[in-house]
């Protein structure tokens, strides 16, 4: 462990670090120094986050960042109100914890953010963005509108249904999956999935539960078995599922996750309501390149959506959420950032590569044709692609006509 020493407002900032590891805060964040920007929202997009943060900071753009639920965080920013305790974290010092990158994406810091101290569970701050899983009208209703609150839609993120690895499960269907979960166990039981105890889900806050209850057609507030508000606490009780719960064991999570436990945790494939056969999110279950989600045969995926105020034109009021929403969706460019590139190291899939789109929380789809695609591009970043390199145009295929991020593009 080292000692690091961040000035902050005049004043020293000491915080016991161990580079990449999450510590424990020292003192309040600094609120009066630079452009402060503060975001919630689930950490789906964390290694997107986490590099422009730091990348941004040389620029006097300071981001404080706080894991939150993306229904919570969608009402935050809709009335314009403070964070309200994450039901995970109430009674703990990470209530009002939020963390920062100074200059290094490497370099994980963490302060307390101001909070009520009547209640030192809620942070007294209103977010100048908020991330989410999911449409905001997937949460609620809005009947008018989001007011001047506007999404900014960024990267494709799947999902899947997870079981322990030694489960003898290796697919689910959609009809299975809703009786799992609108069951829990407790009739219609579907095997091996016998027990209420062990099949996971989040709750209604989640973006998680929201995007699987949309694809099922099973309302959110009617999920059965065992609710957790921890999709990490979710994930690890499936990991760590011993002797009879090794089968009987299920839970649901996004990618971004998953990708990074595979050893622990494997994504079933997934047959949708009129599909004949199931779908990985990927071509293979060891690969990465989320071909199936790309092309739409996956149906279990959203985007990551960047929620801010803006002006009358359209434009962030917060500059510095402006900055960060251009440099993160790639209408910025800063030397060294590749928003591409760190989406693919995620486990997310940049609009540029994806041939589908939706309008609505597991709605129909349409064919999608980036206005500069990256599809070979994403692909060679994710395990190889057989595209052709390219310089220029003139030098593509007529089946491939377009030289784009490197390769050339049908």
């Amino acid at each position: 462990m080292r000692i690091s020493t961040f000035a902050a407002g005049g004043a020293a900032l000491v915080i016991s670090m161990v580079a990449g590891a999450r510590t424990a805060s020292a003192q309040a964040c600094d609120m009066g120094s630079g452009q402060v920007l503060y975001i919630a929202g689930p950490d789906s997009m964390i290694n997107v986050l986490r590099n422009v943060a730091a990348a941004l900071w040389s620029e006097d753009v300071h981001i404080y960042y706080k894991g939150y639920p993306s229904c919570l965080g969608i009402q935050n920013i809709v009335n314009n109100e403070p964070t309200t305790p994450d039901p995970a974290e109430i009674g703990t010092p990470a209530a009002h914890q939020a963390t920062f990158w100074p200059g290094d994406p490497d370099m994980e810091m963490t302060c307390d953010l101001p909070f009520d101290g009547a209640d030192s569970d809620e942070p007294e701050i209103v977010p100048d963005i908020v991330l989410s899983e999911v449409f905001a009208t997937t949460c609620a209703n809005y009947p008018n509108g989001l007011g001047s609150v506007h999404d900014f839609q960024g990267p494709a993120l799947g999902f899947g249904f997870i079981v322990p690895p030694d489960s003898p499960a290796t697919s689910i269907s959609a009809e299975a999956a809703y009786l799992v979960f609108g069951f829990g166990a407790e009739s219609n039981v579907v095997s091996p999935w016998t027990d209420p105890l062990t099949i996971l889900h989040r709750d209604s806050n989640s973006g998680a539960e929201n995007v699987f209850a949309k694809t099922l057609a099973l309302d959110v507030s009617k999920f059965k078995g065992n609710s957790l508000n921890s999709t990490g606490v979710l994930v690890g009780q499936v990991a760590d599922a011993m002797g009879p719960s090794v089968s009987t064991t299920i839970g649901g999570a996004n990618v971004s996750i998953l990708d990074q436990r595979r050893d622990e945790v494997r994504v079933l494939a997934y047959q949708h309501y009129g599909q004949t056969c199931g779908y990985y999110p990927d071509s293979t279950p060891t690969a990465l390149d989320k071909r199936n989600v790309r092309d739409g045969h996956y149906p279990i995926w959203g985007v990551v959506h960047i929620l801010t105020r803006v002006d009358a034109g359209g434009l962030p009021l917060n500059q510095g959420a402006n900055r960060f929403i251009n440099l993160t969706l790639g209408t910025d460019e800063l030397p060294g950032l590749d928003p591409i590139a760190l989406e693919a190291a995620g486990s997310l899939v940049p609009q540029c590569a994806m041939n589908v789109v939706r309008t609505e929380e597991g709605g129909p789809l349409a064919s999608f044709a980036p206005p500069k695609p990256c599809g070979c591009y994403f692909e060679s970043l994710t395990g190889g692609t057989t595209c052709q390199a390219c310089g220029s145009s003139a030098a593509c295929p007529a089946e491939s006509p377009t030289c784009s991020y490197g390769y050339c593009e049908p």
